[in-house]
């Protein structure tokens, strides 16, 4: 693992030789090779490697560099970011405090900041005077400073215990910050979202209240629809149990948000002890199995050293099987994109929910187009 070796980008010849110069002055550690085309529309170009333990000062380096220079990829995809910022919404409860565990093996990892957030919001109550008077109001005031006092109390509970925890464990590189917010949770998740710009999401799913819900929580669901980062929801019979090899499942469609996604997903798990299991669920034919290698060679030449796998499911039962491959595979993650509307709905409503998120312990991951 130590000598694995990660594409950060694909550049033209002039570019990357001024980036060259640059990386030798910083004593960076990198591979640089002929890119040529795998997919349609690519240019032939120079492919830059880093070795894995050098990629984060690689890409600030790059992003510095293209500022000055202007850089742009062949593929007109933009450099993959660090994970600098993770966002923890929380509720308090052990589905969320779970979550907050992810955030930490992940953060550890990936010498990120955790950001615990949590949202509370005041009881509708229909202010009519029924002669009360000023007890009335006095009640309501003590109410509501009961409720914002209440949540302040837990949070700080919250972030004071994974402090020590970090602390006690000796965790190196991962800084704790939490805010409060007054409002309803799945609105007050989005304002957080775009003003503290996190580059990942990590959240627990309610599966205790699955029996009355029609969808995969609202909460989850609508910070899935309405962010741009990844978000990684974690079901709650998925216990956190520590991060050592990572087994991936990556559904994919073949189409060009799916490669982007697999950068994306690189750049989350990149420095861990993963395996990659592509899989394609369709018929399987000579127009498939032509798409499946490409991928496999897609892949291969980014990110050398790390071990995959691809296969074709064809079958009537999508989910069926899908669960059945997660279960013979012992499969972690479950990584996909937004952009398959129609596979992705069939997983967040009704019975299929209950199927794959609520009764599973295989956290998804999900990436936007």
């Amino acid at each position: 693992m130590e000598n694995r070796y990660v594409t950060i980008a694909t550049l033209k010849k002039q570019d990357a030789n001024l980036l060259k110069k640059q990386l030798d002055t910083e004593n960076i550690n990198y591979n640089f090779s002929d890119a040529e085309a795998v997919r349609a529309g690519e240019e032939s170009g120079i492919r830059i490697k880093i070795n894995e333990k050098d990629r984060k000062k690689a890409i600030h380096i790059l992003e510095e560099f293209s500022k000055t220079y202007g850089l742009t990829e062949l593929d007109d995809d933009i450099f993959p970011k660090e994970i600098d910022r993770i966002l923890v919404p929380v509720d308090f409860s052990e589905n969320s405090k779970n979550a907050c565990q992810y955030a930490i093996g992940l953060a550890e990892k990936l010498q990120s900041e955790i950001m615990l957030m949590h949202s509370y919001y005041f009881p509708v109550i229909n202010s009519i005077d029924y002669g009360e008077g000023l007890s009335y109001v006095v009640n309501l005031n003590d109410t509501i400073t009961e409720i914002s006092e209440k949540a302040k109390e837990n949070l700080i509970d919250l972030y004071e215990n994974l402090k020590k925890q970090i602390e006690d464990e000796n965790i190196q590189n991962v800084k704790l910050n939490f805010t409060l917010a007054n409002g309803n949770p799945a609105n007050e998740i989005i304002e957080i979202y775009n003003s503290y710009h996190p580059d990942l999401i990590i959240m627990g799913t309610k599966g205790k209240t699955a029996e009355k819900s029609d969808h995969f929580g609202s909460v989850s669901a609508n910070t899935i629809n309405e962010t741009k980062v990844p978000v990684l929801a974690i079901p709650e019979v998925s216990k956190y149990q520590g991060i050592k090899r990572i087994n991936i499942l990556f559904t994919t469609n073949f189409d060009e948000a799916d490669y982007k996604a697999i950068k994306k997903l690189m750049t989350l798990v990149y420095s861990f002890d993963v395996k990659l299991n592509f899989i394609h669920i369709g018929k399987i034919d000579s127009e498939s199995t032509k798409k499946i290698e490409d991928l496999k060679d897609f892949f291969n030449n980014l990110y050398p050293g790390y071990e995959i796998e691809c296969n074709i499911i064809e079958c009537e039962k999508t989910l069926e099987s899908l669960q059945n491959f997660i279960n013979d595979k012992r499969i972690d993650i479950i990584a996909m994109t937004t952009h398959r509307r129609n596979f992705i709905s069939r997983i967040f409503y009704p019975s299929m929910t209950k199927k794959m998120l609520f009764q599973t312990d295989t956290p998804l991951l999900v990436f936007h187009a």
